[in-house]
């Protein structure tokens, strides 16, 4: 077998080799307990395995796939998603606008580093992600997050 594309199989050796130590770690060092009583062990070995798998796939593309060659950074879409939870992170907590600001914050910016913006879209995202956000954190797992500056 010959390999068409270095950088799959790299990286795919890369994800098994990170899988396998993060499984072996947490197999070695702690309790894995069950499903519904779960060890600390439980979730490295899982999320270790899924790595390693998805390693195995990347690394068989390695072999099957030509290489392609290599396209510029993208920079606009990586520093405004980047600068959109840093600024999450700021508003929710030292700031203290809430997690509804924060929200819509945050995912504004993270539109605004697409390739095509839209105000229209970006609003109606960030009510969608607030809502959601809402009924999983705040009423589903009872986080107690402040939701507005004034509450």
């Amino acid at each position: 077998m010959q390999i068409k594309n270095g950088k799959d199989f790299l990286a795919g050796a890369m994800f098994i080799a990170i899988g396998l130590a993060f499984l072996l770690v947490a197999q070695k060092n702690y309790q894995m307990g069950t499903a519904v009583r779960m060890g600390p062990a439980y979730f490295p070995t899982i999320l270790g395995a899924i790595t390693a798998i998805l390693g195995i796939i990347i690394f068989i593309r390695g072999f099957t796939t030509t290489d392609e060659p290599p396209r510029a950074t993208q920079w606009k879409p990586m520093l405004w998603i980047l600068g959109a939870a840093v600024l999450f992170g700021l508003l929710v907590d030292p700031l203290k606008v809430g997690f509804v600001g924060a929200v819509i914050a945050s995912v504004i910016a993270c539109a605004y580093g697409g390739y095509e913006f839209k105000w229209k879209e970006a609003i109606i995202e960030s009510v969608v992600l607030v809502v959601v956000c809402w009924a999983s954190f705040v009423y589903g797992l009872g986080l107690p997050f402040r939701l507005f500056p004034w509450s």
